[in-house]
């Protein structure tokens, strides 16, 4: 059963809720945060404040520029996600799974990694940008929760060695042929009477991506798909793999672009075409990244002439680094608590300035001065390795079994919201 009062009145309460609470990245709070429930889940209120603090949270990691007009945009899809892990919660807990301190940890190691953060510095960048604390752990708790469930699942799927022969099969066969490396963003429409709704947060997607907002930070945020896990990312992909309206898009999009909401029969997507090859040379490649990144921190009320210290610093440094131990030693010197090395990085997994920066990098060579919320900083590549190889049986069974498991819990989810009680009070 679902109780919900008119879309307007929800949208002049965030609107009143975003300035209140000095919405505006990096301003203090001008008044006291209300208090109050925007909806009730089962016997679980979700809070006005946990909406309004997952909404700084979105627009931090997806580099938003957010308004009180786009956080009306928003805010009903967020609170349809904080009511979907809810409801995931609750069943993970009925089923006696239990998150730990160590699984919180880990995700907020992979969260570090994802965005190019040295480790253990996400709680001070969060603070920085005025998230309040446990925000990020109230993420967390219910992914790794509902994971945890899903893997109990896996005992009822069976993937057989003739479904794993025709996939390499397949593969094989389309070596020679053009390889597409994809991202998604999965928008399900479980009910035909959603699908009008589920297309306007697509195409308010879509406006965020084309304001600038990052690509793995949106899947991650909104994506109903397995990929979300990874940034949407879908790896290389030969012609075959997607489905047929699919593969038509991709077919058509330049490197780089981003597709309009594509409707099929289970939902929309946006689809991002990250790189196109052609040959059998590198036919599956991994690229991993050891970087340093040296970090100074900026903002709008420093004096002038501090902040053309810091500047000036990068520059010199930038003239004469040879090495990653270099910036280390500068890094100390400058007592810069977020910077850094980052190891094992993928490029798809850096945000959209710093991966530009390193384009076409040498190790051992610091990038231009990049601008970021809070600063600018230099990268340096310290490693860079590289592998091209099929994959092998095992992994076409792992994608196979998360292909099951994703319809498996995107039943499941249908299931319990069609059994919850949700009173949506704004």
């Amino acid at each position: 059963m679902i109780s919900k009062l008119p879309i307007f009145k929800f949208a002049n309460v965030c609107a009143t809720l975003v300035l209140s609470m000095g919405f505006a990245l990096g301003t203090p709070a001008k008044a006291q945060s209300p208090v109050g429930v925007a909806a009730v889940v089962n016997d679980d209120p979700i809070s006005i404040i946990d909406l309004v603090e997952r909404i700084k949270l979105v627009a931090v990691s997806s580099n938003i520029q957010m308004t009180p007009e786009k956080s009306n945009e928003i805010a009903p899809q967020i609170l349809q996600q904080l009511i979907n892990e809810t409801l995931q919660m609750q069943e993970a807990e009925r089923r006696g799974i239990e998150v730990t301190d160590a699984d919180i940890a880990r995700g907020k190691s992979m969260i570090e990694q994802n965005a190019g953060l040295p480790d253990g510095k996400l709680d001070a960048f969060l603070e920085q940008r005025r998230i309040a604390p446990g925000t990020i752990e109230n993420q967390i708790r219910p992914q790794v929760a509902w994971q945890k469930l899903l893997g109990s699942m896996r005992s009822q799927i069976e993937i057989s060695d003739a479904e794993i022969d025709d996939n390499l099969e397949r593969i094989i066969s389309n070596q020679g042929k053009p390889r597409n490396r994809v991202q998604e963003i999965f928008l399900p429409v479980d009910n035909p009477q959603d699908s009008t709704r589920v297309y306007q947060t697509a195409q308010e997607i879509l406006g965020a991506l084309n304001q600038g907002a990052d690509f793995s930070a949106l899947a991650r945020q909104f994506s109903a798909s397995a990929s979300a896990a990874t940034g949407g990312d879908l790896g290389w992909l030969y012609a075959g793999e997607l489905s047929g309206d699919l593969q038509q898009v991709v077919n058509q999009l330049e490197p780089g672009k981003v597709s309009a909401p594509v409707q099929t029969i289970r939902g929309y997507y946006i689809i991002k075409l990250l790189d196109r090859r052609v040959g059998d040379e590198g036919a599956v490649t991994d690229v991993r990244l050891d970087l340093y990144q040296l970090f100074v921190p900026l903002s709008a009320d420093m004096p002038k002439d501090q902040i053309d210290a810091k500047l000036a610093v990068l520059r010199n440094t930038r003239e004469t680094a040879d090495s990653c131990q270099t910036l280390a030693n500068v890094a100390v010197d400058l007592g810069s608590d977020l910077s850094g090395e980052m190891k094992g990085i993928s490029p798809s997994e850096l945000s959209g300035p710093v991966a530009q920066a390193i384009t076409n990098l040498k190790p051992g060579q610091p990038s231009n001065i990049v601008q970021v919320d809070g600063g600018a900083l230099l990268v340096m590549i310290c490693n860079k390795t590289e592998e091209s190889n099929l994959p092998d049986r095992r992994d076409i069974e792992n994608r196979l079994m998360m292909e099951r498991l994703d319809i498996l819990a995107r039943r499941k989810l249908r299931e319990l919201r069609r059994q919850a009680f949700i009173d949506i009070r704004m």
